[in-house]
């Protein structure tokens, strides 16, 4: 009841809505045999905007200017270039007629190999109006139009590639994206809001739903300081639109995969004030692992009223549903990396699927006190159950190590997450000195409750003890079907064994000083944090409370109009969750960021590099108690330094890329085990490399035909855990490519995985005697077809 009623105080702060200073369209061709179609590439300008834009393949554009744009000016090679006046914030729709002096020449033809690799601008969820290229900070995104060609259909799918640095845990694909960068976990956002559950999660964001994903490197405290120092990543969801938008899409693929969408939106009044966006998406799928499946169910409905010029108010839900085989394939042997089958498992057809229901929702209001000062507050909540039984090897059967003791457990955990914020953006001048402000209020509850790691499957021996009964396996000879018997909590959560809350709240307030017109720009920072946990695992209590400033300063300097250097330092804070066995609470673990970095748009912003070199410190890491799961142990500090390099965008007429490189160096510095000082950190990864290449023929060839072709790279890899003697682990290299075709309405894609059908092993690790792994796919194809209207 708390979170409501704070969460309405804050929407009910203010009554008018956003000037101007970021204006949203679409610009379409208005005559011809193609009238009616989006225009991509187009260049939209502005006196009041200190960079251009351009439209992507469905021709629309975001332009954000630093004082209130009234005036926008839109051209394209082929095209009458068009001026216009914004009057209000509805989403504009531009059209521009075919120049006769120019239709036949070769310029008509450059708008067909323009795809929107890159962007310009951060979403507005990030909070911040400065442009990318002159914030203080690595930002990378991931457009609609790079997963489309990369055949990726939710966040666990390739979407890390696109990135310097970032990796995946495999370990737990249906359960959340686990993304790792810069030597840690990196935080998740939605919309940016922290809805991050205490364990697992939360679940993937599809791409029904996805906008654009943003990869901020190293903290964000204008966004939160909720998080590893090494970053966070937020997913931007679609929203309505004043004009009518349909869009149907299928998909098809290797292992009987079948996957259906639609996105509609546009407005439901006459006066168009009221307007709407509605996603939905079923899928299923087997897999190349025995007994392995998914059925995913997506329904996402979007209103937003627009009271006025200035006032809008918008309301979103997402419910998804998931049933699948296994909750990750992995598979361990005594024998080494790679020794068994891709497709071998150690579950059995008995078990019942592993069920996930997520449920999330967004209420936004925004207003605008004048053309410099705007206002937004925002609710949002999730509340997710996931219930399942799994097999599992506790360690090496020392009687016979091939033949592994599997034994069954059961997980039930329902996560919630309330989370409130509001914030303003504010522009003003002292003397010479140019003022943008940000500054807000952040809260946020989490719970977890579960009945977890539940070994259910026991029998009494002859001396009254419990014993755990086990399931043979042997991996040289495997033989299933074994009847492992059900389980379900019989009281439900009222017999949890875990539960645990983390409450916290955050001041805050950055001044970006843009001085030496406008060259020079400062932004000081600071973010004061209080959090609360709350831990009551199998029997042991425990509970903190910590109060901590963290302070921000960055330095961004244009060099050129299209160059700029910046640097950074950042602090962050990670409430911990957890109790040891012997009921002590969890210290939250506190990082520090130290960076610098370089950032060029190259040909009027169509393609763009940067390149950064960071050093972070980690203090309170925390690792999975060994004698018991159920609890926390704190071991020590680490660091990691390194290099990350960037390049996104059209780099020649046709050709659009994505291509990065990351070294990283990150070590332990304090353990509890002084034999682990120097060794490596968990998931490490000293090497990662990625390319993607895509080339759209000239329309004189084949009009629309575009290739596709790129791979994933990565060496010098580390295991899951911490360990004093370092084991070989085989480096990774995937070659993917593909085929795509294009016009005014329908886009088709065939994409081959894994084209030299290379046994892949994802997060490897060895422990207590065993080689685990998550298996990859061998060669496989996906068949996409987008067709709008």
């Amino acid at each position: 009841m708390k979170q409501v009623v704070f969460t309405c105080f804050l929407l009910l702060l203010t009554a008018r809505a956003f000037a101007q200073t970021v204006v949203h369209g679409v610009v379409r061709q208005t005559d011809g045999p193609q009238a009616g179609a989006p225009i991509g590439g187009a260049t939209v300008s502005s006196p009041q905007a200190s960079q251009p834009t351009t439209t992507d393949s469905t021709g629309r554009f975001e332009l954000r200017g630093r004082t209130t744009i009234t005036t926008l000016l839109v051209n394209h090679l082929g095209y009458l270039p068009q001026t216009l006046r914004v009057s209000d914030s509805q989403l504009l729709t531009i059209g521009l007629t075919t120049d006769a002096a120019t239709t036949l020449g070769e310029a008509v033809v450059t708008s067909k190999y323009y795809r929107q690799y890159t962007t310009q601008t951060v979403s507005s969820a990030l909070r911040l109006q400065t442009p990318l290229l002159e914030l203080p900070q690595n930002i990378q995104a991931v457009t609609p139009e790079v997963i489309f060609d990369q055949g990726s259909f939710n966040l666990t799918e390739s979407v890390s590639r696109n990135v310097s640095g970032v990796t995946r845990l495999e370990i737990s694909n249906n359960l959340g994206p686990y993304l790792f960068m810069r030597g840690g976990q990196i935080a998740s956002l939605r919309n940016g809001v922290d809805l991050t559950p205490i364990y697992r999660g939360p679940v993937p964001d599809d791409a029904a739903v996805i906008e654009r994903v943003e990869f901020v490197k190293g903290p964000s405290s204008f966004m939160n300081n909720i998080g590893d120092p090494a970053g966070s990543f937020n997913t931007v969801t679609k929203q309505p639109t004043s004009t009518p938008h349909y869009g149907l899409s299928a998909m098809l693929g290797s292992y009987d995969f079948y996957r259906l969408a639609a996105d509609l939106g546009g407005p439901l009044t006459k006066s168009g004030k009221l307007q709407y966006r509605l996603n939905g998406m079923v899928m299923r799928s087997n897999s190349f692992v025995q007994g392995d499946f998914n059925k995913r169910l997506l329904v996402a409905p979007v209103l937003k009223y627009q009271f006025s010029d200035r006032t809008y108010l918008a309301a979103e839900y997402t419910f998804q549903a998931f049933s699948y085989g296994l909750y990750s394939p992995i598979v361990m042997t005594p024998n080494g990396f790679g020794s068994l089958p891709r497709d071998f498992t150690i579950s059995e057809p008995s078990l019942e699927p592993i069920r996930v229901q997520d449920h999330s929702g967004f209420l936004t209001l925004g207003h605008q006190f004048n053309a410099n000062w705007q206002l937004t507050a925002r609710g949002a909540f999730l509340l997710d159950k996931a219930e399942g039984i799994y097999l599992w090897v506790t360690g090496v059967n020392a009687v016979n190590p091939n033949v592994l003791l599997r034994n069954p457990k059961y997980d039930l955990n329902r996560a919630q997450v309330f989370s409130q914020q509001a914030f303003v953006n504010g522009k003003f001048r002292t003397g010479p000195l140019t003022h943008q402000l940000l500054a807000g209020v952040d809260a946020n509850q989490k719970k977890f409750l579960a009945d977890s790691y539940v070994e259910y499957n026991t029998t009494r021996t002859s001396t009254g003890a419990t014993q755990l009964v086990y399931y043979p396996l042997d991996v040289s000879n495997p033989q299933y079907g074994a009847d492992v018997p059900g389980y379900t909590a019989p009281n439900g959560l009222a017999s949890r064994n875990t539960e645990q809350t983390i409450t916290y709240y955050s001041l805050y307030a950055l001044d970006e000083v843009a001085l030496l017109a406008d060259k020079l720009r400062i932004t000081p920072g600071l973010r004061y944090t209080s959090v609360k946990t709350n831990n009551l695992v199998s029997g042991v209590a425990s509970s903190s409370s910590d109060q901590v400033a963290t302070p921000r300063l960055g330095i961004s300097y244009s060099l050129l109009p299209s160059l700029s250097v910046y640097g950074l330092y950042d602090r962050t804070l990670v409430p911990q969750a957890g109790t040891t066995s012997a009921g002590a609470a969890i210290a939250p673990q506190k990082g520090a960021n130290h960076e610098l970095g370089v950032k060029k748009n190259w040909f009027d912003g169509r393609w763009t590099s940067a390149v950064a070199v960071y050093y972070i410190t980690r203090s309170s890491i925390i690792a999975t108690d060994p004698n018991n799961s159920l609890y926390r142990i704190e071991v020590g500090e680490n660091h990691a330094q390194g290099v990350d390099v960037d390049v996104v965008g059209q780099v020649v007429r046709g050709l659009n890329v994505v291509v990065n490189y990351a070294y990283n160096d990150s070590k332990i510095d304090s353990d509890v085990n002084p034999q682990l000082v120097g060794a490596r950190t968990p998931l490490y990864v000293k090497h990662i490399q990625n390319t993607w290449l895509n080339y759209e023929l000239p329309a004189r060839l084949v009009r629309g035909l575009s290739f596709s072709l790129g791979y994933q790279y990565q060496a010098g890899r580390t295991g899951r855990y911490a360990v004093a003697s370092p084991y070989a682990i085989p480096d990774y290299f995937r070659l993917d490519g593909g085929v795509g075709w294009q016009s005014a309405h329908l886009k088709v894609n065939l994409l081959v995985n894994n084209l030299l059908n290379h046994d892949l092993l994802a997060s490897p690790w060895l422990r207590n005697g065993l080689y685990y792994w998550v298996p990859q796919a061998g060669i496989n194809g996906r068949l996409s077809a987008s067709y709008t209207f």
